[in-house]
């Protein structure tokens, strides 16, 4: 069974079981959605969608590869991210788990794409413009904004929440480390691709978090992708579901 099928059956078998902990608020209240555009926007926040991340009880090993014991068990997973009007990124599944331990917010990004676009290889370029995932987590002080490409390129900035309206610092480092994995030719569109994985190690200082029981910090993603023949379109969890956040078991 290929990578991509494996991963969407344990999935299926993982949110029938209960190990991913969302609580939802107002869950049916009804919200206003704006129209799709080509990069992730701010929408109605609606109600509050928690993500409760386990401290991960057995090891990680970082190789792009979701197949640790931990990846499996113990994390906790978003579900599918949702365009604008609530449904989910059409063909192109997108789907992020979360675990914490040994210092590290630990991060694994799934992306089925039949046409895998990404040109930037040099870290804080514009992998925004690629097939990526975005994580943008907010303090209340400071947000921090991690781009990361299905080639793994990551680019990773910081600002005061107060200067909303200016550029995020570059020149900061998280050290976050990333591994990647795909099946496929990147931009030869002759074929047909499946998908991509990313797998990160975040340090929770960088975030300002001390790896302490019960910390929490505002988070949202999304997910753009240019499929064949079809416009740039972008996918989210923690927006267009409602106000997302994570908080350390």
């Amino acid at each position: 069974m290929r990578a991509g099928r494996r991963w969407l059956l344990v999935a299926a078998i993982g949110l029938l079981a209960g190990d991913a902990v969302l609580v939802l608020r107002d869950a049916d209240r009804a919200r206003a959605r704006p129209a799709e555009t080509a990069q992730p926007r701010a929408v109605d926040a609606g109600p509050e969608v928690v993500l409760v991340v386990p401290h991960a009880k057995q090891p990680i090993v970082l190789d792009g590869h979701l197949t640790d014991p931990a990846w499996l068990e113990e994390a906790v997973r978003t579900g599918p991210f949702l365009e604008s009007d609530g449904t989910s990124l059409g063909h192109q599944y997108s789907e992020a788990r979360f675990l914490w331990g040994d210092g590290q917010l630990y991060v694994g990004l799934y992306a089925s794409d039949e046409d895998i676009r990404a040109t930037h290889e040099t870290q804080d370029s514009q992998v925004w413009r690629d097939d990526s995932f975005r994580l943008a987590f907010d303090d209340g002080a400071r947000e921090y904004l991690f781009d990361v490409s299905a080639l793994g390129v990551i680019a990773d900035g910081v600002r005061a929440k107060a200067s909303a309206s200016t550029a995020f610092d570059y020149v900061w480092n998280s050290q976050a480390r990333v591994a990647h994995e795909l099946e496929g030719t990147p931009n030869d569109p002759s074929n047909n691709d499946e998908e991509w994985v990313l797998e990160l190690a975040i340090p929770l200082a960088s975030l300002g978090l001390k790896g302490a029981h019960g910390e929490r910090i505002g988070l949202w993603l999304s997910r753009c992708d240019t499929a064949k023949g079809q416009p740039r379109s972008c996918g989210d969890w923690g927006r267009t579901h409602g106000r997302g956040a994570l908080v350390l078991d």
